[in-house]
């Protein structure tokens, strides 16, 4: 019988997804990790574009990074990574998912407050602003959810009451939803205009102790410490994908208030650390599934396929461009049916947890059978500046861009040995594996 190669090839795919971990061979750690547990070249560089990009290096970038003699060339990599646009298009994504911007049920911003308080939050990422500056002005502002853009922190709550926004605050900027806090917030009152759906924020009469200013008072008061945990915490389990220990946190914190409580001088003493550049394996850096957004992005990149975004709501009927990047996509309420399989979160909660980067069995069955990805990746081999390449470079093209490394000489003697393999199986196989999916 005859064995297609979509079969063969799906069962070392799946062995690679399937594994408890990653279990770097000897071979892979010669790869990996050829400096005495310290993470190869390419390997920092591509870890670097995911973390604050979003995306993977395209194959020059990779070159130029490996290629580079420069001692300080990681430190210069993450300076123009953290002044690029990307990085504010990435970190506005995450702090969306936390501020819970979402235009539909149960948050129910509407449209065009979600269009105006995303580009606010990218502005305060790309301009760097201070942590405690940012929740003084999340606090402080009153005024149209149309025109005060940060107004719709008050209203992004499942509940209007003063229990329901004490737990959305807390949870946005304590990392610990909480009703608590419902006294700060009981003369939060909201008002209609004539204009559709706007919508104003104010304080009612009452004691001058029981506003959000005063909330931001305890926050840099008895809370202090927790408040500036918060964001150190997130940047970790972004990072490692668990909460920082005691010791560490301590240290991250200092650095983080050296840093005037901006998010980019903490990113940069993160990067610096040996954690970040040991290899991939027991006791080494640890794996974690690419976002969904990411995962779409970079899909997308690859071989120029186009999205399909939607919203359950029928009103307001809302577009995006099939080219428009997912990490951009302000609205939580917006979504396609690829991210919600790879855990988008609704932006309900704000929690952490809600981001799902676990692989899932429907995860691996469509990777494995879709039958939209194999005609994207026949697109995609299809153009000329693979094509036209004899076997062998079209699969060390292959590797360079899914990977963001050559292959090693014994990938390279086994897919050029096998001729029945095609340049769309080998795309198809590197899809699938741990290597492209998780940043390692």
């Amino acid at each position: 019988m005859q064995v297609s190669r979509r079969a063969f090839l799906g069962g070392a795919a799946a062995m690679a997804l399937l594994r408890d971990g990653f279990a770097a061979t000897s071979a892979d750690a010669r790869i990996f990790a050829p400096n005495g547990g310290q993470a190869a070249d390419f390997l920092i560089c591509r870890r670097l574009y995911l973390d604050i990009c979003g995306r993977i290096p395209t194959p020059e970038e990779v070159n130029e990074y490996v290629a580079s003699r420069d001692i300080r060339k990681r430190e210069k990599l993450v300076d123009m990574l953290l002044d690029s646009d990307d990085y504010a298009d990435y970190y506005a994504m995450r702090y969306c998912d936390f501020l819970r911007v979402k235009s539909e049920f149960p948050i129910n911003l509407w449209p065009n407050a979600v269009y105006v308080y995303h580009h606010w939050i990218r502005d305060t990422i790309r301009r760097d602003m201070p942590w405690n500056d940012f929740a003084r002005t999340l606090l402080y502002s009153r005024g149209s959810n149309f025109r005060v853009p940060q107004v719709n922190f008050l209203r992004a709550v499942t509940h209007r009451t003063p229990e329901g926004i004490s737990e959305a605050v807390s949870t946005s900027l304590l990392l610990e939803p909480s009703t608590k806090y419902a006294r700060f917030f009981s003369r939060v009152a909201y008002k209609k205009t004539r204009e559709w759906k706007e919508e104003i924020v104010y304080l009612d009469d009452g004691p001058a102790d029981a506003t959000p200013e005063a909330f931001m008072a305890e926050l840099e008061g008895p809370l202090a410490e927790q408040f500036v945990a918060t964001p150190v915490q997130r940047v970790h389990w972004w990072i490692y994908g668990t909460l920082a220990k005691r010791a560490e946190l301590d240290r991250w914190k200092a650095a983080f208030r050296s840093g005037g409580y901006r998010l980019k001088p903490l990113l940069r003493y993160v990067f610096s650390q040996t954690d970040y550049r040991k290899g991939p394996g027991k006791g080494g850096f640890p794996s974690r599934r690419l976002d969904a957004e990411v995962l779409d992005d970079v899909l997308c990149t690859l071989t120029g396929a186009r999205r399909d975004f939607g919203s359950i709501a029928p009103e307001p009927y809302s577009f995006l461009p099939p080219t428009r990047k997912s990490v951009l996509v302000e609205d939580g309420s917006i979504s396609s049916a690829f991210l919600i399989l790879f855990g988008r979160p609704a932006r309900d909660s704000g929690l952490l947890e809600e981001r799902n980067n676990r692989i899932t069995a429907k995860q691996r069955l469509y990777l494995y059978n879709s039958s939209k990805l194999w005609r994207d990746l026949g697109v995609m081999v299809g153009k000329k500046e693979i094509s036209s390449l004899s076997h062998a470079d079209q699969i060390k093209e292959l590797y360079m861009r899914f990977l963001s490394r050559p292959p090693v000489k014994d990938e390279l003697f086994y897919f050029d040995q096998k001729n029945k393999i095609t340049a769309r199986d080998v795309a198809w196989f590197l899809l699938n594996s741990r290597e492209f999916l998780y940043r390692i």
